[in-house]
């Protein structure tokens, strides 16, 4: 049996904790223990935690310390923030599997590198290569706009490279696809945190399964195309919003349509009624709200993503969604692709489907198994 202890702090009711990133591994706990992983949640560095044969510890769980969410705030550069915390941690444990819950593919910790067992990250770069590039704002898909259209000043990045000899250590983990998204169709606020409750005193994921998001799908659309973006026009980092803010002007310039925000239930109504939902690159290239369109039935229009591994894999271009170029060139052209062709729409929608649901079928527990697997070997 391998004792495998995960770090999972931050608090108990929040809905992202337990049932996000790692919600999968808790719906499957029982089976990988029969398999041989013995999984465990910690809330802080205890002995007990120490003692697991592995453990995993992510990003968030020592970037989001006090001392350097005062230093972010007050715009103090942090270099190399994890080294100093890795130093000590692996005197305790030298099994250290690291956990890169960054958004973006390109924003990565290689600097901790030499001090851990095997580096997880939730989407990777297919081509290595590019890990020993230095794009702008540590994006491929940010110094593409940089150099094409002049965004902001330009200037250099630290980024530490992925050196050849550590590409070994390199895990592709999950992405934020898998997280159990409450159903606030049939279930109001209060049945949520009755869910929280439940399953910190039962421990019973399978149970609170049920409160997950449902699939949807109907050929009866009242709307087209559905987009909401938050554009963050404030923000200094234009290379990075570059691509939702040209979207935007796009999508207004030719419908008209309105992007104003909505309540949850709302936004989902809208998803749900309407043919295609139309995404863009945030802080990085994935993101939850085309795994909610999914559930909601609309085929889900993208930039190309052909350059990323990931998991689960929804995509798969003219198969499971349908992308455009970054230059958008063809992004009109896609749109009205998809608008005209019910059959290549309602295709997409079912193999994202039988992707997002396969992640609670054997082929999900295949996948954590072989994960596992990797990081123990």
């Amino acid at each position: 049996m391998i004792n495998i202890g995960i770090l999972n702090k931050g608090p108990k009711f929040n809905w992202g904790k337990n049932f996000g990133y790692w919600y999968n591994v808790k719906f499957f706990k029982n089976e990988l223990r029969e398999l041989g992983y013995n999984i465990e949640f910690y809330d802080d560095m205890s002995h007990k935690f120490y003692d697991s044969d592995l453990i995993i510890i992510d990003t968030r769980s020592l970037s989001d310390s006090l001392k350097n969410k005062i230093k972010r705030k007050i715009n103090f550069n942090i270099k190399n923030e994890y080294l100093e915390n890795i130093n000590k941690i692996s005197d305790f444990n030298k099994n250290i599997i690291w956990l890169d819950l960054s958004d973006s593919s390109g924003t990565t910790s290689f600097e901790v590198l030499p001090y851990v067992k095997k580096y997880v990250k939730k989407q990777f770069y297919i081509d290595k290569k590019l890990y020993r590039e230095n794009f702008f704002r540590n994006r491929y898909y940010a110094d593409y706009y940089q150099n094409k259209f002049s965004v902001e000043e330009k200037y250099k990045f630290d980024v530490c490279p992925l050196s050849k000899q550590f590409e070994d250590k390199l895990v592709l983990g999950w992405n934020i696809g898998v997280g159990n998204y409450f159903d606030v169709f049939n279930f109001h606020k209060s049945r949520k945190y009755y869910c929280i409750f439940n399953s910190l005193f039962n421990k019973n994921y399978k149970e609170l399964f049920k409160y997950t998001l449902n699939y949807h799908y109907t050929t009866n659309k009242s709307q087209d195309i559905f987009y909401r973006f938050n554009l963050r026009n404030k923000d200094k980092k234009a290379a990075i919003h570059f691509q939702r803010n040209y979207v935007n002007s796009l999508l207004n310039k030719k419908y008209g349509l309105n992007g104003k925000r909505l309540d949850h239930k709302s936004y989902l109504e809208q998803l749900k009624n309407s043919k295609i939902s139309i995404g863009a690159f945030g802080w990085g290239e994935i993101c939850y709200r085309e795994f909610e369109a999914i559930k909601m039935g609309a085929a889900v229009l993208f930039p190309n993503v052909d350059y990323l591994e990931t998991w689960p894999n929804i995509y798969q271009d003219n198969f499971s969604y349908m992308s455009y170029k970054l230059d958008f060139s063809d992004f009109f052209e896609k749109i009205e692709l998809l608008l005209n062709d019910n059959d290549l729409r309602e295709n997409i929608v079912k193999n994202s489907q039988k992707i997002c649901r396969n992640v609670y079928s054997d082929e999900g527990l295949n996948y954590l198994t072989k994960f596992f697997k990797d990081i123990s070997d």
